[in-house]
């Protein structure tokens, strides 16, 4: 049995920086030292028990707040998430702590499409808005990556 959520909008203005990773001739993007992180969250997970007597004891409410508490609390404070780290680094801590925290469920899926917000040029109306002045950004069309994982407990008798 399944549950999730999707659609979660998330945007994360500071905090969040993308660098030392590595390039080949087909990179686009620059290092950012501190980055607008933004996606819409699709999360989902499955349930270890299959059993009705068994899941009419599973606690769904508390294990969906938790899971989308989990989500937004890697995202916002987790120091792991905010240095020199991937969005599949940060995905692979969401899932972990939903499995660590929920012993019911089996695996955890996402999907996070990135979002991209570069700063704006303002330098034609004598403003400054780039590099350490940025403070106006602009959401850009161009294709970007679409990060999708499945962390899962190892099967019963193997760790």
């Amino acid at each position: 049995m399944n549950s999730g959520f999707y659609d979660l909008e998330v945007l994360k203005t500071t905090n969040s920086s993308f660098t030392d990773f590595w390039r080949d001739e087909l990179t686009t993007l620059p290092e950012m030292p501190d980055r607008v992180l933004s996606t819409k969250v699709l999360c989902q997970w499955t349930f270890v028990e299959d059993k009705l007597e068994v899941l009419q004891q599973t606690p769904f409410d508390k294990i969906y707040a938790g899971a989308k508490r989990n989500t937004l609390d890697a995202l916002a404070n987790d120091p792991r998430a905010w240095v020199h780290a991937s969005v599949q680094t940060t995905l692979y801590i969401m899932a972990d702590r939903i499995l660590n925290d929920f012993k019911a469920v089996d695996d955890v899926y996402y999907a996070l499409p990135n979002i991209h917000y570069f700063p704006f040029d303002l330098s034609k109306f004598g403003l400054k808005n780039l590099q350490a002045d940025a403070e106006v950004y602009m959401p850009i069309a161009d294709p970007s990556g679409y990060i999708t994982a499945t962390v899962s407990r190892p099967p019963k008798g193997r760790l």
